[in-house]
């Protein structure tokens, strides 16, 4: 079990939220939880432009050969699926791991659960806010989960689907090898790549978040926030730490995005 409390200060420590209209999108919150201010940007367009290439990626790389199943038919299926999974998992991740069990679920919800089980991460909140003002984004952790061995907060990036060969990297028209641009330029653009750059920027601005990290050390003893990037699909799961090498480079690309 996690601390006692660490779920309620995930919960209330949260300094935007998702507001729902004709813009839909992140904003920041004050004291009573009230939205102000204007929609802040969203990472994943920002990634796209400003931090991988402009190479093509494989069809092997980008398609899923996982069955779907009668339900989810069509060229959208896949899509909705993920959305599906997606809003399941947030929603269950934030729920008492009694009601979470007991939970009629999703195959995939099913098979993320279990893989966070056997990571030894215990779930605490999903779709948890975290954003920086200065730069105007924002994003939410897909789930955030303690670590008992460790001591350690987890932020965890989610993908369903990607049951394709994920370190394919992108290449240009004459087939050369794409890589991403700085400070990642040493990295191959490929789906796993892109996906860790995700997970480095939503794990950086959850670490800056200097009241709740040293609420985390005072109330729980807890120094270090991790990152966890988990592949769920029909043919297996997957999961990959995130590595001091994306850690070093995050705050840079949070720089790089931004501008």
């Amino acid at each position: 079990m996690p601390p006692r409390g660490l779920k309620k200060l995930l919960l209330e420590s949260s300094p935007g939220r998702l507001v729902k209209g004709k813009y839909t999108g992140f904003k920041a919150i004050d004291c009573d939880g009230t939205p102000h201010g204007h929609t802040l940007k969203g990472i994943t367009k920002l990634l796209h432009s400003k931090l991988y290439s402009s190479g093509t990626l494989d069809d092997s790389a980008v398609k899923s050969t996982a069955f779907r199943g009668g339900a989810w038919k069509g060229g959208e299926g896949g899509i909705r699926r993920g959305k599906a999974v997606d809003s399941q998992v947030s929603r269950l991740a934030s729920a008492g791991a009694a009601k979470r069990n007991s939970a009629s679920k999703y195959k995939m919800t099913r098979l993320a659960f279990g893989a966070l089980e056997a990571a030894g991460l215990e779930p605490l909140h999903g779709q948890r806010v975290v954003l920086n003002r200065q730069h105007g984004i924002a994003t939410a952790c897909d789930v955030v989960c303690y670590r008992k061995t460790d001591n350690s907060l987890v932020v965890v990036e989610l993908k369903t689907g990607y049951s394709g060969n994920r370190t394919i990297p992108a290449v240009t028209n004459r087939h050369q090898t794409c890589y991403m641009a700085s400070p990642c330029s040493t990295a191959s653009d490929c789906v796993l790549y892109r996906h860790m750059a995700q997970l480095s920027v939503t794990r950086h601005l959850l670490a800056c978040e200097r009241g709740f990290v040293n609420s985390l050390k005072t109330k729980f003893g807890i120094e270090s926030i991790r990152g966890v990037l988990l592949y769920a699909c029909d043919r297996d799961t997957a999961t990959y730490e995130l590595d001091d090498w994306w850690i070093r480079r995050s705050k840079r690309i949070v720089e790089t995005i931004s501008n």
